[in-house]
């Protein structure tokens, strides 16, 4: 055999090996993520353990939030990967639908509390059983628990949060006394932990990220300027819960309803995830209910022309510069989803930003939740009275709320947006719309837009949309 040839034949062996190895290992696309990977079973409190298929079981971090979630599968197992075992956690249980429907507690050290947070001596932890509003474990052989309590008024271990009876709860004590009073501290729940460091700031046993009112005033976070209580406009500070400490800066979900000519409302989501300046991230998609999102489409705009194109949505985020994301590589991901007709999120439905660095088995993969608010919505329309020029607004956009901003937006016959009124209060139901607005004799329509406050500026959670009505 020629040297030629012997050196082909040691290459080809070399690459044989190669790829062997791979598929042995599952090659870089099949790696787990760095961290631990995390096992272990849930069963009813029947005790059976399929009844739990499909229910979603999340490790969260007590101290930022951040999640690492795996689905049950038919049989009651688990499996979650990448998880930092050197950081405290609680968990919860999500429904098929990924509506929040049960969270962790142990009995307290002092009476009138529960303890939620553990760390992981094992990666496997022990079984757990769901109990309405509550899950538990069967014994604490994998698991440390820390010493942070909350409210649990008649020791029942069930949280005040998730009482039937919150008038009982210590928690909507302590609401009573902040609104009567018009005093609210740094420290709600007064266990030492300032609100801009408490990851459950009312001590209500739900950890902020999931609990729709963090500070227990009555009013829903999403209407709420100093919604964690520390006496400072959420709009002038970086913190919440939809900030983080690292990797994101923060995650945004804006619900935009459009009411349309036969009342009806249509729904689309939009996301935005701003990374951190020195993060970069290999993907970033959007874990959540397939039920909500199945025959979604996601939106994206021409740079030349505007013009919109629509294609199935495969759950990812785009910082391409064209999903109205802002520049492409900037960091920011977003992505306008449309949902089908009959689609709109639930109450305390859960959504994970799941955001991948790196690739292969040294891959990170951390979770940013976020949960959507209670809240019952109502169709709003516009009238306009030529001879006063006032625009007046029907209906109640966000239920009793009356917390929020509209605004009145003026087109033109080409459907170019000409003038944008200043936000006006929804306590108020009529507008006059100022003589520079429109020109005579031309043709315009107007809609009214309710939006809820923004936490994060120019980002309130939710947008409902009148139809378009004349201005004649």
């Amino acid at each position: 055999m020629s040297k030629r040839n012997l050196s082909q034949v040691l290459l080809l062996l070399m690459l044989l090996g190669c790829a062997k190895s791979a598929s042995e290992s599952g090659g870089g696309a099949a790696t787990s993520p760095s961290g631990e990977t995390i096992k272990g079973s849930i069963k009813s409190v029947t005790g059976s353990q399929s009844e739990m298929n499909q229910w979603v079981l999340a490790l969260v971090e007590r101290d930022t939030g951040i999640a690492h979630s795996g689905v049950v599968n038919a049989v009651g197992n688990y499996s979650i990967e990448g998880v930092d075992t050197s950081v405290a956690y609680t968990m919860v249980l999500l429904d098929p639908q990924y509506r929040f429907s049960a969270i962790l507690t142990y009995v307290g050290l002092n009476p009138g509390k529960v303890r939620q947070y553990f760390a992981i001596t094992e990666n496997r932890l022990p079984t757990l059983v769901h109990n309405g509003p509550i899950i538990n474990f069967t014994d604490f052989s994998s698991v440390a628990w820390e010493k942070n309590e909350a409210a649990d008024a008649n020791d029942n271990l069930i949280p005040d949060a998730l009482e039937v009876s919150a008038a009982l709860s210590a928690g909507a004590g302590a609401r009573l006394t902040a609104a009567g009073t018009s005093t609210v501290t740094a420290d709600t729940d007064g266990d030492g932990q300032t609100n801009d460091r408490d990851g459950d700031i009312d001590g209500d046993g739900l950890p902020n990220w999931f609990d729709s009112d963090d500070d227990d005033d009555g009013v829903p976070d999403a209407f709420d300027s100093d919604a964690n209580a520390d006496e400072l406009a959420d709009l002038s500070q970086d913190d919440g819960d939809q900030y983080f400490p690292r990797v994101v800066k923060y995650i945004a979900l804006q619900l935009v309803q459009d009411v349309q000519s036969d009342g009806s409302l249509a729904s689309t989501l939009m996301f935005t995830t701003q990374l951190f300046e020195d993060e970069k991230a290999t993907a970033v998609l959007v874990k959540g209910s397939s039920t909500l999102f199945t025959g979604s489409s996601s939106v994206r705009f021409d740079p030349n022309t505007g013009e919109a194109s629509y294609t199935d949505w495969d759950q990812t985020l785009s910082d391409d510069g064209n999903s109205e994301d802002g520049e492409a590589g900037d960091g920011t991901f977003s992505r306008r989803v449309e949902l089908v007709s009959t689609a709109v999120p639930k109450a305390n439905q859960v959504f994970f930003v799941e955001v991948t660095q790196g690739t292969g088995d040294t891959r990170i993969v951390n979770e940013f939740p976020f949960t959507f608010p209670s809240m019952v919505t109502g169709v709003i329309t516009g009238q306009y009275t030529a001879a006063t020029r006032k625009v007046t607004l029907t209906g109640s956009p966000f239920g009793t709320v009356t917390d929020y901003h509209w605004s009145v937006h003026v087109y033109d016959a080409a459907g170019i947006k000409v003038f944008a009124s200043e936000p006006i209060a929804g306590t108020s139901a009529s507008y006059t719309l100022p003589t520079g607005a429109t020109d005579e004799g031309e043709t315009y329509t107007a809609r009214i837009v309710a939006t809820a406050i923004d936490r994060i500026p120019s980002f309130p959670s939710w947008v409902m949309r009148s139809a378009s009505f004349n201005l004649q």
